[in-house]
C-alpha cells in the first residue's frame, strides 16, 4: 500500500456535506461487487454481515472496535462555491386515480396533495480530492463504477467526468500539510459524535471524535 491522492473531476455540483468520506462511497460499490446488486434492508439495519468480509483497499488505523480506514475526508479547493436551489414535488396526474377513490376532485393547490418546493444545498467545484494509504489498482477498479457523488444523482447532481489516482509523496490520510486534521479521529473523551468508518450511520461505528 502506498500514499495516494484521489481526485474526482466534476461536471455538476454535489449535494453533500463538507466531509463526503470516500471510503463510504467505495464501500457501496464493494458491497455490490461482493453481495450483488439486489440488497434487501430494513430501516436502521444493514444486510452486510461481518462474515461476508467486505474489505476496502485502504490501510487500517486505530485499534479494537475503534478502527478506521486511512482515508481522508473530501478536500475542496479554494475556488469551491456553496449555493442552494430547489425542486418541486407534486402529485403526478397519471396516478391520480390511485388516490382519488371518490367523486370529489383532488385539490392540488392546497392540502396534502399541494405541490411544494424542496430546498437542496450543494457545493460546486472543478474537482474534489482525497488522500489515503491504499492499493492503487484495486481503488481504480472500484472507481470505474462510481459515476456520481452525493445525493439526487438521478437528477444529474454529482456527475463525475473522470477519476485520477496518483502516488503522493506524503501520507495525508489523517494529518495533512501543517498538521491539518483531514478526517474524523476517535478519542476517548470530548469531541463530537460522528462515524469513523462505513456505514457511517451505523451506531456501532459512531464514536466521539476530533473533527476537521
Amino acid at each position: 500500500m502506498k500514499p495516494l491522492r484521489i481526485r474526482a473531476y466534476l461536471q455538476t455540483g454535489v449535494i453533500s456535506d463538507q466531509f463526503l468520506p470516500l471510503d463510504s462511497v467505495l464501500y457501496y460499490h464493494k458491497v455490490r461487487d461482493v453481495v450483488g446488486e439486489q440488497i434487501v434492508t430494513k430501516p436502521g439495519e444493514s444486510a452486510v454481515r461481518e462474515a461476508q468480509h467486505v474489505k476496502l483497499p485502504f490501510d487500517k488505523l486505530g485499534r479494537n472496535d475503534m478502527w478506521y480506514y486511512a482515508c481522508s475526508f473530501a478536500q475542496w479547493p479554494d475556488s469551491m462555491v456553496e449555493d442552494s436551489t430547489f425542486y418541486v414535488k407534486k402529485l403526478d396526474v397519471k396516478y391520480i386515480d390511485l388516490v382519488n377513490s371518490g367523486p370529489k376532485k383532488i385539490q392540488q393547490s392546497r392540502g396534502q396533495y399541494k405541490a411544494y418546493h424542496i430546498n437542496v444545498f450543494y457545493r460546486h467545484a472543478q474537482y474534489i480530492e482525497w488522500y489515503c494509504i491504499g492499493e492503487k489498482e484495486e481503488i481504480e477498479k472500484l472507481l470505474r463504477f462510481c459515476t456520481h457523488l452525493g445525493k439526487k444523482t438521478v437528477q444529474g447532481w454529482g456527475s463525475v467526468l473522470r477519476w485520477e489516482v496518483t502516488e503522493w509523496p506524503d501520507d495525508w490520510s489523517v494529518n495533512g500539510p501543517g498538521g491539518k486534521l483531514m478526517r474524523a479521529v476517535p478519542v476517548r473523551s470530548g469531541g463530537y459524535l460522528y462515524g469513523i468508518r462505513p456505514s457511517y450511520w451505523n451506531e456501532r461505528h459512531i464514536f466521539r471524535c476530533r473533527m476537521p
